[in-house]
């Protein structure tokens, strides 16, 4: 295995500064040799907990490149990333394409934080991208001790079985059908097909739901459960649902109050990537947001009405907020 990243120079993806443009730079095609697949990897903000990425990439099942990419030494931007490698599809006609990335913290004897597979084949004739996108949501936390005090992030991410990886929070195919693949353009990072931002598509428009595996609008004072986390937190299950904001890179902030006594709940602050949605929206769900966040008392918030806050900033500095006014459920739902 062999290290990159020294001497990179900085760059941006989608608004957010977070590494080193490394990899295979595309060549021109010479007229017999126009297949090419450009594996393209990108990532949400992870707070810091990425150290390195650990990419294995396999054509016809045999391994062509292994790489572990980190930070040039001294960078204080994190983890490299966006990173590019060109595959040429020269003689091999539709052979299958796999990729999987895994995501390293802090301690390099501990497991990978999630891995990311991706799956496609050579498109004959064409110079196609595949991206690979890193999501946040996909961190795997270690379960808290009984009885500790701090509690971890409000997601932590589902363990996959391959060929399914983390997508959108959820176990999904890892498999990416070649006419599915984007033509590879040079800036590929910022000029990601967007669905929920189209051009001249008006001002941001958002709505508060809710929803563990879809969205659901909610009513006024309408009850929410709350419930006990996986990691020792309590929460109810919050969605959002918005349209002429940016899929990707849009920061999602949440935060809670009790009307009558002012009691706040600390924001959680989220950047995921949003789903497409009908109706020319796009949606967030399965957001765990938690009553106790950094540690405060949830048992208040039991049986008393409380304000939700959504508000939506994509990379371009557009924002929208809305309120949704909820009863929350006086007791816990049973495991």
């Amino acid at each position: 295995m062999r290290e990159a990243g020294a001497g990179v120079g900085p760059a941006r993806t989608g608004g957010i500064a977070l590494g080193a443009v490394l990899g295979g730079t595309l060549l021109g095609c010479r007229s017999h040799d126009v297949t090419h697949l450009v594996v393209g990897i990108q990532s949400d903000p992870m707070g810091g907990v990425v150290s390195a990425l650990h990419v294995v990439i396999r054509v016809a099942g045999a391994v062509v490149d292994d790489e572990r990419i980190q930070p040039p030494h001294g960078s204080r931007v994190g983890f490299p990333q966006p990173w590019e490698k060109t595959l040429s599809g020269a003689g091999k006609g539709t052979a299958k394409v796999d990729v999987e990335v895994e995501a390293i913290g802090g301690d390099p004897g501990a497991k990978p934080l999630f891995s990311r597979l991706s799956s496609t084949h050579f498109a004959p004739g064409r110079t196609v991208l595949l991206r690979v996108p890193l999501e946040a949501r996909c961190i795997v936390y270690p379960v808290v001790p009984r009885g500790a005090t701090k509690v971890p992030g409000p997601l932590s991410g589902p363990t996959c079985t391959a060929p399914a990886t983390c997508i959108m929070g959820a176990c999904q195919s890892s498999e990416v059908p070649p006419a599915r693949l984007e033509p590879y353009a040079p800036g590929w990072p910022t000029n990601a097909p967007d669905r929920c931002k189209p051009r001249n598509g008006g001002p941001p428009d958002l709505q508060v739901g809710t929803g563990q595996s879809y969205y659901v609008p909610v009513t006024p004072m309408q009850v929410l459960q709350a419930e006990a986390g996986p990691q020792g937190g309590h929460h109810i299950w919050i969605a959002a649902r918005m349209k002429n904001l940016k899929q990707a890179g849009s920061l999602t902030k949440i935060s809670g109050l009790q009307p009558g006594t002012n009691t706040p709940i600390p924001p959680t602050t989220l950047a995921f990537t949003y789903a497409p949605d009908e109706g020319g929206y796009c949606k967030l769900y399965g957001i765990r947001y938690q009553l106790d966040n950094e540690g405060i008392d949830y048992k208040q918030f039991l049986g008393k009405p409380l304000d939700v806050t959504v508000s939506v900033t994509d990379p371009s500095g557009s924002t929208a907020t809305a309120t949704t006014h909820v009863q929350v459920a006086p007791t816990l739902l049973s495991p």
